[in-house]
């Protein structure tokens, strides 16, 4: 059996399934949710299916040699999309920008490109595919504007066969107005763990609470390769004070905020040249006012944050962590003059990418 059950005696109508994904056969839809969707399409009971990738694929790869196109402005994998006539296209989620998709890889001209990662759009083409339904999408761009929400509303409460299966981003932890869902799935629930921050596990945390607790009445299918996380386990148990210990401790160990102060320095600049230069000189000049005042105890050096570059600029952070951090940064932010050099400080920093 690959999954675990939880039960809580204050939602007694609502049944928790945590999937360990590392031992199922399929890579995306776990025997229990394939079984799952199918009671529940015969019982003609509505199915939410929480995938939180908008497009059709997370990135492009080729298969020659390895390569992942990134947009021209922005140091992120495109992502694979298809638009209203289904034709495919490049697409940039941080600075929009929209690429034709070539034929042959831009490196190496193999023609053996493939998307690769699970996106809102796939999900929907298999569900098309293996259960003859169109499910009803909700992501970002169906709910922008008052129109387009009622539009939305409509089509739920005509309560045909399409709106059986619901798809839907992180938007839908929040549940839709005047529909009941019956079964709740949620394809990636380690979506927030894999960003490189101290407060991952507490996004990754909140991100399955809030849809856990706002679904009372339905059943929960939380598939992950991690089921083994304090933050997906504390979740499945809608323990949050279970969560807050456990965070605490790993954040106590390494020194991040509650237990000591945060600061992020962040800089700008179309040149890298001069980013690594402008960077550099204001990181010895930080050395050497700790040593100056003995502040010992405090943490600094310089990372890349997660997105490199974006809309065009390059960036880099220097990070400060320690616990007499806000007297240094008052001492450095007029002897170093922080805001004439274009320098972007965060104070009380709550992430480091």
């Amino acid at each position: 059996m690959n999954y675990e059950q939880f039960l809580n005696p204050h939602t007694p109508n609502q049944k928790i399934f945590l999937v360990d994904m590392r031992k199922e056969v399929n890579y995306h839809f776990s025997e229990l949710v394939q079984t799952g969707i199918e009671k529940y399409i015969r019982q003609n009971k509505t199915i939410l299916i929480i995938v939180n990738k908008k497009g059709y694929a997370s990135w492009v790869i080729c298969h020659q040699c390895w390569h992942i196109p990134q947009c021209n402005h922005c140091s992120v994998s495109i992502s694979y999309h298809n638009d209203q006539n289904n034709n495919p296209f490049w697409l940039c989620h941080i600075c929009k920008s929209h690429y034709d998709i070539p034929k042959t890889c831009p490196k190496c001209q193999s023609q053996n490109i493939r998307p690769y990662g699970l996106g809102i759009q796939q999900v929907a083409d298999h569900i098309q595919k293996e259960y003859k339904i169109s499910p009803v999408i909700i992501d970002s761009n169906k709910v922008n504007s008052p129109n387009k929400i009622k539009k939305t509303h409509t089509t739920l409460e005509s309560g045909n066969k399409e709106t059986q299966i619901i798809l839907g981003t992180g938007l839908l932890t929040t549940p839709i107005k005047n529909t009941t869902v019956d079964l709740v799935i949620f394809l990636n629930a380690d979506i927030w763990l894999n960003i490189p921050d101290y407060t991952a596990a507490e996004k990754n945390f909140h991100f399955l609470y809030e849809a856990i607790q706002n679904y009372p009445e339905s059943t929960i299918v939380v598939q992950s390769f991690n089921p083994d996380q304090y933050s997906i386990r504390s979740a499945c148990k809608k323990d949050e004070k279970l969560f807050l210990e456990q965070d605490a401790v790993y954040r106590k160990q390494y020194r991040y905020p509650p237990y000591s102060d945060l600061c992020v320095l962040l800089y700008k600049h179309e040149i890298e040249e001069r980013l690594y230069a402008n960077v550099d000189k204001l990181y010895k000049e930080l050395l050497y006012y700790k040593e100056k005042y003995q502040l010992d105890a405090i943490e600094i050096y310089t990372t890349p944050p997660l997105i490199y570059k974006k809309f065009g600029k390059f960036r880099y952070n220097i990070i400060l962590k320690g616990d007499q951090l806000r007297n240094f940064i008052d001492i450095i932010y007029s002897k170093c003059n922080i805001n004439a050099r274009w320098f972007k400080i965060d104070r009380q920093a709550d992430s480091i990418v």
